[in-house]
Formats: structure tokens, C-alpha cells, sequence
């Protein structure tokens, strides 16, 4: 059997990727077509002194390779050989000349799993790209934004529709309606997460939750029965490998104390936490959940896996904190911070966890000079995006929380070019963002950004 191979030839920065393999004669042509555009749709090196197009590559188990070609006057010629198309495929793309450095990377892919056809958005590193060659099949604000695959799942918000639910092809820069019939209710602000490959548990405020399967054309819409309380004012968290929990909420204006863990295939197993919480944080800490908030004294408490009560974490009394954000390094630490005080003031102080579990010890924690409501933290990252300031006004800032030996801080890693409250947000593993809807203070948004930090994750 020969190698599969790739002719890349330039038209506007276009790869046609040209697979021939041959075994007992058989010949079998499989064709991919990779552009890379600005958000306008046109060649990001035209006009700029790029000189160079570095492509990484990583397939499967295959070692990771480093690809350069020349670029002259926007255009390129080359041809690649790929170990594989069936392999999960990780692409990193770099144009850079003197004064030109452009990022991108799109979601890793299958490539015969795909309509081979790949768009990607290329900007600058600590940047963002307005995207206007794609917008979504209706405005949404307060809305789920969840990443399944190379697909993300776009469901409810504020703004009147008849479409409560469409996805986003990252591959190829593309919003669509499901080509089923899905029949739903208006869902209204939304919260969403991952539970297993495909599915995803949806959390309407104005409608019961369900599962909502990216795969499984037959079964899109699977209802589910919760805790009593479990809605809006709930927390919602997806346990990497475990499933999506429901946490505490409000029903007839009393906070509850219950706790749902949707596993795949919608199983559901319960919990109780130490005490009832409306509008709790929570953040995941291994296989663990970390939950702050959500009573008036502001406490905390554990819900260790393969326990059935929380486990109070004692000293802390945060008071209130309407709207607060809890974000972890996915394994012992996490910060809580933003939200409103009892006299409705943006708080700008945090409180910071440690050796969580088993002790969670809690101090003061940096202070958020960018303090702000309305902010979104994208599923299974440490990214705060959008929201809205004192003032109201939305904001276009998008930072991190980064945990760093013993300390803890916020750092700015791009500026969207419009200001979002409320808005959906996902990340891809190669630590490109991708954020849509939220309003701009006088109506819901259908449009999208594209940013990369000042640089990827290597391959």
C-alpha cells in the first residue's frame, strides 16, 4: 500500500489535500479542500510581507511534524504526505513574515469522518477575528454553547424564536438547523454541558431540562426528570469521563438541596448537598465538585465522588454573591470571583481554594480589577469572556485565571471587537476560542469571533 499524499496548491491560501491509496489494485481518491480565510472570507497574507505557511501536524499515534512553505504575494504551492486519514488529526497553522504573525487551528478531526471540506480563521496572537461569513440561524443571548466533537450545540436564550436549537460546524465556519424536526418549547436562558460523547444535558429556565444527542439522528430529544428545584437557579458542571450535575436550585422561592448526576446514556444518581443553595458556583476538581454560594452566609462544600452528602468546607462565609463565577485548574485549587453584593455592587474581591480535597483550605485571592456580571466561562477551561460592567456596558475582554506554583492571578488573553454580555463561549484543545451571541446592551447578537491566545498549545 503506498502513502496517502497531499497536493496543497495556492488560490487565496487553499490546500486541496489529495489522497490516492492503492491496495490490490483497488485505487481510492479521497479529496480535502482546507482554506484558510480572514473573517471576511478573503485571503488573511494578502496585502501583509507573510513570507512563510507553518503547518504542525499530528495523526493519531504518528509522530508530530513540522511543515514549511514559502509564501509569496499570498500564495503557496506544496505537496505533503499524511500517514493517515482515518487518524484524529490536530492541526496547528502559523503565516508569519517580519511584521505578520497569524494564528489558527481548528477542533481535531477525522478527516474521513468530515464532508472533507475545511475553513479555518486565521488572526493575530492575543486577538480576534469578527467573523462574517457565518452568522447563527437566530440571535441568542443567555445562551448554551457546548463543543461535541467538531460540532458546537447552539440551544435556547432570551431573544424570540421559533429555532430553539441549532449547531455550529467548526470545520467549516457554518451555522445550521438539524436537518429533524425538532420539536420544542421556548427555552429561554439556557445552561448547558457535555455528559458523553454526543450528548448533552440541556437546562432551560423556561422549560423541563432534557438530553440533547449530536449523534443519534432517531433520539435527538430525551427528556429528564431532575431534583425538585433544578432550573435556573441551579449550577451546572460536566465531570470530564462521569457525566453533567445538576446542583441545588430554587422551587416556589425556596432554595434546595439537591443534587443530580446525569450520567451517559441518562442515568441519573442523587446527591444532597449540607445545605440548600439557589444560585450556587461550582467548579469540578478532578472527580469531585467544589460548590460556593448560593445561601446568604456564603459558604462552601464538597461533593466527593461516591459520597451521597456534601462535606462542608469549614471558615468560609463569603456572604453574598449574586452571579459569582468559580473556576478551577481542573484538579485541587480554584477562585471564586465577580457577582453582586447584598446592595447590588460588583464585587472585585475573590476568595482563593487550595488542597481541595481533601483539607480546602480558602484565603483572600487576587482582586478583580476587570470586575463585571454576565461573564461566561467556557466548559472545561479557566477563561472568562464578555459580561458587562458597572456601568452596564458590555464588555470586550476576555481573560484567564492562571494558577502558577503557589499563585493565583488573572492575565488578559485577547479583545473581542464587539463588547457581549451573556454570551456563549467554547475552546478548542488547541486553546482557540470561539464566542457567539450575547447582547451589546440594545439587542441579542447572531454573529461570531474568533481568538487565539498569544500562543497554541503544541501539538
Amino acid at each position: 500500500m503506498t502513502q496517502p499524499h497531499a497536493v496543497l496548491s495556492r488560490s487565496s491560501l487553499l490546500l486541496v489535500l489529495l489522497a490516492v491509496v492503492a491496495c490490490n489494485d483497488d485505487v481510492a481518491q479521497f479529496v480535502f479542500d482546507a482554506r484558510i480565510v480572514d473573517g471576511d472570507g478573503a485571503n488573511p497574507a494578502a496585502g501583509t510581507d507573510a513570507s512563510v505557511l507553518r503547518i504542525g501536524i499530528s495523526e493519531g499515534e504518528f509522530p508530530v511534524r513540522e511543515l514549511e512553505f514559502p509564501v509569496e504575494d499570498g500564495q503557496f504551492e506544496a505537496v505533503l504526505e499524511f500517514e493517515s486519514f482515518s487518524s484524529l488529526t490536530r492541526l496547528r497553522v502559523d503565516i508569519e513574515g517580519p511584521t505578520t504573525e497569524l494564528f489558527t487551528a481548528p477542533p481535531a478531526f477525522v478527516p474521513t469522518a468530515t464532508f472533507g471540506f475545511l475553513q479555518v480563521v486565521a488572526t493575530a496572537p492575543s486577538s480576534c477575528e469578527a467573523v462574517a461569513i457565518n452568522v447563527m440561524e437566530a440571535p441568542r443571548s443567555e445562551l448554551g454553547m457546548v463543543l461535541s466533537v467538531t460540532f458546537a450545540l447552539l440551544v435556547g436564550g432570551t431573544s424570540a424564536t421559533a429555532e430553539q436549537v441549532e449547531f455550529l460546524d467548526a470545520l467549516e465556519w457554518e451555522s445550521r438547523l438539524f436537518d429533524e424536526e425538532i420539536s420544542l418549547s421556548t427555552l429561554g436562558p439556557t445552561k448547558a454541558a457535555t455528559i458523553g460523547a454526543g450528548q448533552v444535558l440541556v437546562l432551560p429556565s423556561d422549560a423541563s431540562p432534557f438530553i440533547f444527542n449530536m449523534i443519534d439522528t432517531t433520539n435527538r430529544v430525551t427528556p429528564v426528570v431532575l431534583h425538585t428545584g433544578a432550573g435556573s437557579q441551579s449550577a451546572l458542571v460536566s465531570i470530564p469521563e462521569v457525566g453533567a450535575m445538576v446542583i441545588g436550585g430554587e422551587a416556589a422561592g425556596v432554595a434546595r438541596a439537591g443534587v443530580s448526576l446525569v450520567l451517559p446514556g441518562g442515568e441519573v444518581s442523587s446527591q444532597t448537598l449540607s445545605t440548600a443553595r439557589a444560585g450556587a458556583a461550582a467548579a469540578v476538581l478532578g472527580d469531585d465538585v467544589l460548590v460556593v454560594g448560593g445561601d446568604e452566609a456564603g459558604t462552601a462544600e464538597l461533593l466527593l465522588s461516591g459520597s451521597t452528602v456534601g462535606e462542608p468546607v469549614e471558615g468560609v462565609a463569603d456572604g453574598i454573591r449574586t452571579g459569582g463565577l468559580l473556576v478551577s485548574d481542573g484538579d485541587s485549587r480554584a477562585l471564586l470571583f465577580g457577582g453582586a453584593d447584598a446592595t447590588s455592587a460588583i464585587r472585585q474581591d475573590t476568595l482563593s481554594f487550595d488542597d481541595c480535597p481533601p483539607s480546602c483550605s480558602s484565603g483572600p485571592g487576587p482582586a478583580w480589577s476587570t470586575a463585571r456580571l454576565r461573564a461566561v466561562v467556557p466548559e472545561g477551561s479557566s477563561l472568562v469572556a464578555g459580561g458587562e460592567d458597572a456601568s452596564a456596558s458590555p464588555s470586550t475582554l476576555i481573560e484567564e485565571v492562571v494558577f502558577e506554583d503557589s499563585a493565583v492571578q488573572f492575565e488578559s488573553v485577547a479583545e473581542l471587537n464587539t463588547g457581549r454580555a451573556s454570551p456563549g463561549a467554547i475552546v478548542y484543545e488547541s486553546g482557540a476560542i470561539v464566542v457567539g451571541g450575547g447582547t451589546d446592551g440594545s439587542e441579542a447578537l447572531d454573529d461570531f469571533e474568533f481568538c487565539v491566545p498569544a500562543s497554541l498549545t503544541p501539538l
